[in-house]
């Protein structure tokens, strides 16, 4: 802001995949006492969040949640959830295709100054962070 007027500029922004987001483990359970079920839950990691709602209020970034296998009604059903639980750091939630896309996209989302993906951390060059 300079002298009364509003800052034109865009706010700093980092992507984070929302498969950081989740613990997961398994589950054995057992029924008539013969027959064993493994399944996989998930969960959200509350001290990941937690960091990241820490980070965005020190440092002044906003957070976009991206996926790349959730599609876009699961990703909304996503960001509502953590939305719910009362710490969620991000503002966006968007969806891609496939890290390729993401990629090809970077140059020119110049608010973008990382990407924290710890899978694809190698396809984003600089912008590439680990949290």
């Amino acid at each position: 802001m300079y002298k009364g007027d509003l800052s034109n500029e865009m706010p700093r922004r980092v992507l984070v995949n929302a498969d950081v987001l989740f613990i997961k483990f398994k589950r054995t359970t057992t029924k008539y006492k013969i027959l064993k079920t493994h399944t996989e839950e998930l969960k959200y990691d509350r001290l990941l969040l937690n960091k990241f709602y820490v980070y965005t209020t020190q440092v002044g970034v906003t957070l976009e949640l991206i996926s790349f296998e959730y599609p876009e009604k699961k990703l909304e059903l996503i960001y509502n959830q953590i939305d719910n639980i009362g710490t969620n750091p991000f503002r966006y939630y968007s969806y891609y295709s496939s890290p390729k896309k993401l990629v090809a996209e970077l140059p020119y989302r110049p608010e973008v100054i990382g990407v924290i993906d710890p899978e694809h951390k190698l396809m984003y060059g600089h912008w590439g962070l680990d949290f």
